[in-house]
């Protein structure tokens, strides 16, 4: 430890895409900076910037302690960093987080690059470090003539409203960012492959303070605000006022997601979301699992047939994202199937297909002979295979998540698989994710990338190929999807374009007397005329027309209008 004016601290901060933010290095920041004289520099980014020219960046700034937050997607990134910078830089390497600090004796080890390891939260533990040269505070691992000590257990703070605003206004006008924030810390569940289980002293920032600092995002028209508390509607006083803020400071700009467990919802709470405007509220619900001896054996309590019957009656304006995880205890092939089936017949908008991972800090790591766990050791501890379910199964499930997020996370063709899982499976959405992704791997497309158009055309080939029926139908609503998506530039091969251009002509003619586009320029780029085989409203067998128009924030279309002679 340095005297305040020699130090110059730099907070590194490794993302996994540009888009993220780091919560933790901005807290600790801001609490350093307003409890001392010192400043705290921080620097940010992704897994895909070259360590060399990490390192080069770093060494430019010449800090005496740098901090590293380490996690499952940065870990061995972050590790090489650190080796490669204590070749050329005389500092001190401070690193915390998840990954390290139920591993600090053996990563010290390993890694004798690194100095401290920061066992628990940072903002105290580290504002006494380099505020204080006299002693080491609690919570760090450090060296002693090459022993690893521990300096011993710290205190969690108590009243989180100490801790600053962890964001500076200049940066809330990066709209592309996604800004992530706590109104709490702690759980009081304990699944067992969670880490977040092992605090259950949930402590709450002040409902007045995160009105306040909510504000400065909507003052700001920032356009995402991802909640990371574990489990937001713990308290529903509590959640349901500042939802009600948000509601009532509502910019149509700005969106708050949160992590919710719906089977806690009641009546009141359900009747209250109906207010919410479209688009102001994005719902993750971690299911994981519809099998009973699953959900036991990971200590997760949920109530299946009230989160179903929640689930349905939440606001559509309301984005839902359904969580669940492959590879759990007592999960096969089959009952996974189930679990997969159990959540697409609530439609959310998104389904995450997840793994499971075996991380160091959490219970189930002791289970691991229990259950035959296999998993990779290096992250992201990813399970290989257990006894319940096999590795070529989950090669199976790896395939059927790509193809789910291709038609079905992407949104891009709700109405045409909805059709297919519907008239050509019976309702039995997993049966078409596999059946797919079968197809993909046979035709090697799972191990490329594709544009748009072409996974259009693959869903219509597959289609052909499978020999289902009511095809033209289906191409209908392939059609629809893909014209819903924005003005068509191409026309894959099966997208019949024929229509009446002397029609179309005098339409467009029209609407810019009318006032509605500026010139015949603006009205074509923004508007596409399209014959259909359907009725796109009622879809009974009727050949039509329709315009499609196109401005900047949604797509709409109605049955080509007959002009007046």
């Amino acid at each position: 430890m340095k005297s305040e004016i020699q130090q110059k601290i730099l907070a590194v901060a490794i993302n996994s895409k540009f888009v993220h933010t780091n919560p933790a290095l901005r807290y600790i920041k801001k609490y350093i900076e307003e409890n001392s004289n010192l400043s705290v520099t921080l620097r940010e980014y992704t897994i895909n910037n070259q360590v060399r020219d990490i390192i080069k960046n770093i060494y430019r700034e010449k800090p005496t302690t740098i901090l590293f937050s380490v996690y499952i997607w940065n870990r061995e990134y972050v590790l090489k960093t650190v080796r490669e910078i204590k070749k050329v830089l005389d500092v001190d390497i401070i690193l915390g987080g998840p990954e390290v600090s139920f591993d600090a004796e053996s990563v010290m080890a390993q890694y004798p690059e690194v100095d401290y390891i920061c066992s628990n939260e940072g903002e105290k533990t580290l504002l006494s470090f380099f505020a204080n040269e006299n002693s080491l505070p609690s919570g760090l691992y450090y060296k002693d003539d090459g022993v690893i000590l521990f300096s011993g257990l710290s205190q969690s703070i108590s009243n989180l409203d100490v801790i600053p605003f962890p964001y500076d206004v200049e940066e809330l006008s990066q709209k592309s960012k996604i800004f992530y924030y706590e109104s709490s810390r702690g759980c009081p569940f304990n699944c067992t492959y969670c880490m977040s289980s092992l605090d259950k002293n949930v402590r709450y920032y002040s409902v007045e303070r995160v009105k306040n600092d909510l504000k400065i995002f909507l003052d700001n028209r920032v356009e995402l605000v991802k909640f990371i508390d574990r489990t937001y509607n713990l308290q529903k006083e509590r959640y349901m006022e500042i939802w009600k803020f948000l509601i009532d400071n509502n910019n149509g700009v700005t969106s708050f997601h949160f992590e919710i467990s719906a089977d806690l919802f009641d009546d009141e709470t359900l009747e209250f979301l109906d207010t919410v405007p479209p688009g102001l509220f994005q719902f993750e619900i971690g299911v994981q699992s519809s099998n009973v001896q699953t959900l036991n054996a990971v200590n997760r309590k949920t109530d299946l047939s009230k989160l179903k019957s929640n689930v349905a009656k939440i606001n559509k304006g309301i984005h839902l994202h359904l969580d669940l995880i492959a590879g759990l205890p007592y999960e096969d092939y089959q009952t996974f199937k189930s679990s997969f089936n159990f959540v697409y017949s609530m439609k959310p908008e998104m389904i995450q297909l997840g793994f499971l991972k075996i991380l160091k800090g959490a219970p189930i790591i002791f289970e691991v002979e229990a259950h035959g766990y296999k998993y990779q050791c290096f992250p992201p501890y990813e399970v290989l295979e257990n006894r319940y379910i096999s590795f070529e199964d989950i090669i199976r499930l790896k395939n059927i998540e790509q193809c789910l997020d291709y038609f079905y996370n992407s949104q891009r063709f709700v109405n045409c698989t909805e059709f297919i899982i519907d008239n050509c499976y019976a309702g039995n959405a997993f049966d078409f994710f596999e059946d797919i992704s079968v197809y993909f791997d046979g035709r090697g497309f799972l191990d490329i990338s594709h544009k748009v158009i072409n996974l259009y055309q693959y869903l219509h080939d597959f289609y052909v190929h499978k020999s289902f029926e009511s095809k033209d139908i289906f191409v209908d609503k392939l059609k629809l999807d893909y014209l819903l998506q924005g003005k068509p530039g191409s026309y894959p091969d099966w997208f019949l374009h024929d229509y009446d251009n002397d029609a179309y002509n005098k339409l467009l003619r029209a609407k810019v007397v009318n006032g509605e586009y500026d010139n015949l320029k603006q009205a074509y780029k923004q508007t596409e005329v399209v014959d259909f085989n359907y009725d796109l409203f009622s879809w009974n067998k009727s050949n039509k027309t329709y315009l499609f128009e196109y401005s900047k924030n949604q797509t709409s279309f109605i049955e080509f209008p007959k002009l007046q002679c």
